[in-house]
């Protein structure tokens, strides 16, 4: 069977699974997850179905999430991706902290992972983010 695409909105699932992990230092039930998403629990139930059938989280019904080694390679590629850009729209670009974080969710996605390691190169490896948080290389 082929492995199915793992689209945008299910990276920003696997994303926020494990940022909520980070913040709160525990496994995230589905209602936490869709509080933090703004999206209702039906919603958010369905997506973790799809997230599970492609295997990339662990979840049953009423357990809490847990990423697979998939699931959590796909979320810490992306929170890099956003905080490698959010670094280039903040240090090079000069936008305000407040903008950075909306415009680096819109790039997030779109840079494969050459351009990511250009960028990385161009920015001289830095080593946090604007906001403070480690940049730690996938």
């Amino acid at each position: 069977m082929a492995a199915e695409l793992v689209t945008e909105t299910k990276e920003d699932y696997l994303r926020a699974i494990c940022r909520l992990e980070e913040k709160t230092m525990a496994k995230v039930g589905t209602v936490q997850l869709a509080e933090h998403l703004m999206l209702a629990k039906s919603t958010v139930s369905e997506r973790l179905k799809e997230l599970k059938d492609q295997g990339l989280i662990k979840h049953d019904r009423y357990a809490a999430i847990e990423l697979t080694p998939r699931g959590q390679k796909v979320a810490k590629r992306i929170e890099y991706n956003h905080r490698l850009i959010e670094v280039f729209l903040h240090d090079t670009l000069r936008l305000s902290k407040e903008k950075i974080h909306d415009e680096a969710h819109k790039l997030e996605h779109a840079f494969s992972d050459e351009s990511i390691e250009k960028l990385r190169r161009f920015l001289r490896y830095p080593k946090y983010c604007p906001h403070g948080q480690p940049l730690k290389k996938p």
